[in-house]
């Protein structure tokens, strides 16, 4: 559970360079109005001193997920708005965050947290709280909303 404070986002497009519109990790700091992602692990040394960079990416905020501190059954981490997989059924469903009720809880309370969004014939068949589907289904994350 230690990856379970960290974001990931797409920076934002810019004329030229190798951080144009790719996916970083770390830190979510949001400053007058934008948001960056600070990487976390930036060493570097500097002049026989190992220290840190400080480095902050800019991002599309649309595009911001925080990381569930699960993982798939191929050991990756997996991250609101990923696609799930459920190898027994070959059915997908995307990773959402908020309010959710669970189809097998008798008293229909509202649950907040991560959640698998099945939709359509799925949603009462399937139990949504993520951490039950990953640990009890061959479950695999194999994308997310934005690139597929």
């Amino acid at each position: 559970m230690e990856d379970r404070y960290l974001y990931k986002a797409k920076t934002t497009p810019k004329e030229k360079g190798e951080f144009n519109n790719v996916w970083v990790v770390g830190n979510l700091i949001v400053s007058n109005g934008k948001y960056y992602i600070h990487p976390v692990g930036n060493v570097v040394n500097v002049k026989n001193e190992i220290g840190r960079i400080i480095v902050m990416h800019e991002v599309i905020p649309d595009t911001i997920c925080q990381c569930t501190g699960l993982k798939d059954k191929n050991g990756k981490l997996i991250w609101e708005n990923d696609v799930v997989k459920d190898l027994f059924s070959d059915t997908y469903a995307p990773i959402r965050y908020g309010s959710y009720q669970n189809c097998f809880d008798s008293t229909k309370a509202e649950h907040i947290g991560f959640y698998v969004d099945w939709s359509g014939k799925y949603t009462k068949n399937y139990r949504k709280d993520l951490g039950y589907f990953i640990h009890m289904v061959d479950a695999e994350a194999i994308g997310n909303i934005f690139d597929n």
